[in-house]
């Protein structure tokens, strides 16, 4: 037998670093017929003082009688926070048997697995490499157009590093805030999975992304052998074109070069994910 004893159930806590909550609301009040809408607009009115000073919510009585108040309190317990949501969303996915789950991974992985889905998987996650350099580029360019710093550059040089700042401006500005992950899931070598992120629903910050992580997500789509999806978009109003594709994949080569100066390997290729991949549509990710 040995030293560590495992806990007999590992779902009491978990570690959040990304919740689209948005969703996971709007999805749970379908399932609840609306009912949920109720609960989270009363914690609301709650938390801004709507309901009185200090009465606490034994004294709240919900509309039309329809439920009791001991009723009512058992769901603000249940919904308090955006994570008790998700519980709550997340067991009923697991009751009703609509979350698709994988033993391993492997090349057949995505076998059965359709658009419109919502899985889980348990996978390294990791900024695509063209948005870690492009967000230590920045750093890089603000420190040195800053005066008084080890990194301060002048002349020249200094007018390369805005010329390039510029220049991964116009490449990202198509994707606004959002930032693709990497998602490298545990077991055999298979399919690519990639995903983009929202910062509004991080939890921390990219940096500390790092190691195993559970992710719970909606298949956006299937990338088929052959094909190739952009993770850099130009502009996100119009599908992808095969122009759009070679257009990025063109302006990421330039900085290929100054990527390695960074520590950062990068090549064109990162400009989009190539099939068989899947690309999905991230509700929760944590430990």
């Amino acid at each position: 037998m040995g030293i560590y004893k495992k806990p007999e159930n590992n779902t009491v806590h978990r570690g959040f670093v990304y919740l689209d909550d948005e969703t996971v609301i709007n999805s749970l009040s379908a399932a609840e017929a609306g009912q949920i809408d109720e609960v989270v607009a009363k914690i609301n009115s709650a938390r801004e003082g709507g309901f009185g000073g200090g009465a606490g919510y034994a004294s709240i009585k919900v509309e039309g009688g329809k439920r009791s108040t001991s009723a009512f309190e058992e769901e603000v317990v249940r919904t308090r926070t955006r994570f008790s949501v998700f519980e709550l969303w997340y067991q009923g996915l697991v009751e009703k048997k609509a979350l698709g789950r994988f033993n391993g991974w492997g090349p057949d992985a995505l076998d059965g697995v359709e658009s419109g889905h919502t899985i889980e998987l348990r996978a390294v996650c990791r900024p695509a490499p063209a948005y870690t350099m492009m967000h230590l580029y920045r750093w890089y360019a603000d420190k040195a157009k800053s005066q008084g710093h080890p990194m301060s550059l002048k002349g020249e040089e200094l007018k390369a590093v805005k010329e390039g700042e510029r220049g991964f401006d116009a490449l990202f500005e198509g994707n606004g805030d959002q930032v693709v992950l990497i998602a490298t899931p545990l077991g055999e070598a298979g399919p690519k999975v990639a995903m983009p992120i929202d910062p509004q629903w991080l939890i921390g910050s990219l940096g500390s992304l790092g190691g195993e992580y559970t992710i719970v997500a909606q298949v956006d789509r299937l990338i088929a052998e052959g094909d190739e999806y952009p993770t850099i978009r130009l502009m996100q109003d119009v599908a992808p074109t095969p122009i759009e594709v070679q257009v990025m994949k063109e302006a990421l080569g330039n900085f290929v070069v100054p990527s390695k100066e960074l520590g950062i390997e990068l090549s064109d290729n990162e400009a989009t994910i190539p099939g068989p991949a899947v690309w999905l549509d991230p509700i929760a990710i944590f430990r």
